[in-house]
C-alpha cells in the first residue's frame, strides 16, 4: 500500500503529465474555434465559430483524403487482422515445422523501419505497374502489421490454457473452427488493440503515401494536411480545423476501443 505522501506525489505527477498532454489539444481546438486566421494559441471567447472547419473542409478536400485513407485503413486492417489471427495461432498453437523461424521473421519483418524499405518498395511496384494505386500503399503497410500482429496474437494465444484446446479437440472441432469459435473469442481484447494499433498506424502514415501515390485524387489524409498546410500556412484557424478533422477518427476509434486496447495490453501476461 502506498503512503498518504506517495499518493500525493503520484496525483502530482500525474496531473502535470494531464497538463503536459492537454494543453497543445486545447490550444488546437481553441484555434480552430476561433475563426481567425491570422492568430493562432488559446482564445477563450464566448463567440465560437466553425469558419475554419468549412474552410478546411472545402478548401483542402479532406472529403477525398478522408475517403482514400478510410479504403486504405480497412483494408490494411482486416487483411492484416485475419492473416495474423492465424499466423499466430499457428506459430503458438500448432507449431507446424519452420514455425519458429516464422516467429523470427515476423519479428524482424516490423523492426525494420519504413525508411529503409520504401526505395525498393518503389522501384518493385513500378516494375508491377501499381504506383499510384490503392494497392500501392495496402501491401507494404499490410506486410508491416502482419509481422507485427503474428507475434502479438502469438503471445496472446499462449496465454489460452492448453486444456481448452484440447478438450475442443476431444469433441471433435476441426483447426479452423478451434481457432475461430473457441480461442479467437477468448482473446479477443488482444486482437481488438491489434486492429486498433493497426488502425491508427495506418491512418497516421505519412511516407508511404507521399512517396507511392502522386495522384491528387489518391491522396491520403496526412499528404492532403501537408499540402493544405503549404497552401495556407498562414490561417491558424484553418490550419487547426484540418488537423482536428485528420486526427477525428483516430481520437472516435481509442474512444470506443479503450477498454479493449487497455486489456489487450495485458493479454498474454499470464502464460500456463
Amino acid at each position: 500500500m502506498l503512503s498518504r505522501t506517495e499518493r500525493t506525489v503520484c496525483l502530482i505527477i500525474l496531473m502535470a503529465a494531464a497538463v503536459v498532454t492537454l494543453y497543445p489539444l486545447i490550444t488546437l481546438v481553441s484555434t480552430a474555434l476561433s475563426g481567425s486566421a491570422s492568430s493562432g494559441g488559446i482564445s477563450f471567447s464566448w463567440h465560437m465559430s466553425l469558419t475554419g472547419f468549412s474552410y478546411a473542409w472545402r478548401n483542402g478536400d479532406f472529403s477525398r483524403s478522408m475517403l482514400n485513407t478510410a479504403i486504405v485503413t480497412v483494408a490494411v486492417v482486416v487483411i492484416s487482422t485475419v492473416i495474423a489471427v492465424m499466423a499466430g495461432y499457428s506459430v503458438a498453437l500448432a507449431k507446424p515445422p519452420g514455425a519458429r523461424w516464422l516467429l523470427y521473421a515476423a519479428v524482424f519483418g516490423f523492426m525494420l523501419p519504413v525508411e529503409a524499405l520504401i526505395v525498393p518498395w518503389y522501384y518493385q511496384f513500378s516494375a508491377f505497374g501499381i504506383v499510384n494505386t490503392y494497392w500501392s500503399m495496402i501491401v507494404p503497410q499490410a506486410a508491416q502489421s502482419i509481422a507485427f500482429g503474428t507475434f502479438w496474437m502469438y503471445v496472446a494465444f499462449r496465454s489460452v490454457p492448453r486444456s481448452l484446446s484440447e478438450s475442443a479437440r476431444l469433441d471433435g472441432a476441426s483447426s479452423l473452427s478451434l481457432l475461430w469459435r473457441i480461442l479467437v473469442p477468448n482473446v479477443a481484447p488482444a486482437v481488438k488493440t491489434m486492429a486498433a494499433l493497426v488502425f491508427l498506424w495506418t491512418w497516421n502514415a505519412f511516407l508511404l503515401p507521399l512517396v507511392m501515390v502522386s495522384n491528387s485524387s489518391l491522396y491520403t489524409v496526412t499528404v492532403g494536411l501537408s499540402t493544405f498546410t503549404g497552401a495556407h500556412f498562414n490561417n491558424y484557424s484553418a490550419l487547426a480545423a484540418g488537423s482536428c478533422l485528420a486526427a477525428l477518427p483516430v481520437v472516435v476509434v481509442y474512444l470506443f476501443a479503450q477498454r479493449s486496447f487497455i486489456a489487450g495490453l495485458f493479454a498474454g501476461s499470464l502464460v500456463e
